[in-house]
């Protein structure tokens, strides 16, 4: 999804060093702002860049939202996939899903991004298409170890476990996660290796 006025592609150089950073600081915006609060002069600042350094790469904050939660999501899918590296049994299927759950839970940087997202989604359906390729491409990872139904829940697990816990809205411990994910994949929903 180009966010660029000009193209998907940045010329070598500076203006690519620019561009990181001024979605890095959009991150960091709406993680201590929320959408609402982030200013295109705000990320100028965190970026250490002027103001038409950010309209030159963005033509407005739409354009620049929706290319930081591409990264965001980019990222996000990235250290999805690494807890998945290596799995060659169910019993490691579920472990590196226990690991998931429990490390996403603690991330609050994570969790608000997330919710930002979805926010922003219900909002302005424009955005949409961002948080549901996110939500297709971790599917995508996880439906390499489980059938299409387990999948499913997973992903719906991991939605209530995420919020639930970083708002303390119950006790989650490890143990009692580790055991819901053993209950939601019986052996006949593992598809991997071993």
């Amino acid at each position: 999804m180009p966010s660029h006025p000009h193209g998907s592609h940045e010329p070598p150089g500076t203006n690519g060093g620019h561009r990181d950073r001024i979605i890095d600081a959009t991150l960091d915006c709406l993680v201590t702002h929320g959408v609402a609060g982030t200013s295109m002069r705000m990320v100028a600042e965190g970026a250490h860049v002027s103001l038409g350094s950010v309209t030159h790469h963005f033509v407005d904050k739409d354009a620049l939202l929706s290319a930081a939660f591409q990264v965001f999501a980019d990222r996000s899918v990235a250290r999805f996939r690494e807890y998945y590296e290596g799995v060659d049994s169910l019993e490691s299927a579920r472990r590196a899903t226990v690991h998931m759950l429990t490390d996403s839970a603690a991330s609050r940087r994570g969790t608000i991004l997330g919710s930002e997202l979805y926010t922003l989604s219900l909002r302005r359906p424009r955005h949409r298409m961002v948080l549901v390729q996110w939500t297709h491409r971790c599917r995508k990872v996880i439906r390499e170890h489980f059938d299409a139904e387990t999948t499913y829940l997973l992903d719906a697990f991991y939605e209530g476990v995420l919020l639930h816990r970083s708002m303390h809205l119950g006790e989650y411990p490890d143990e009692s996660i580790a055991l819901a994910v053993q209950r939601l994949t019986p052996p006949a929903s593992y598809l991997g290796r071993g």
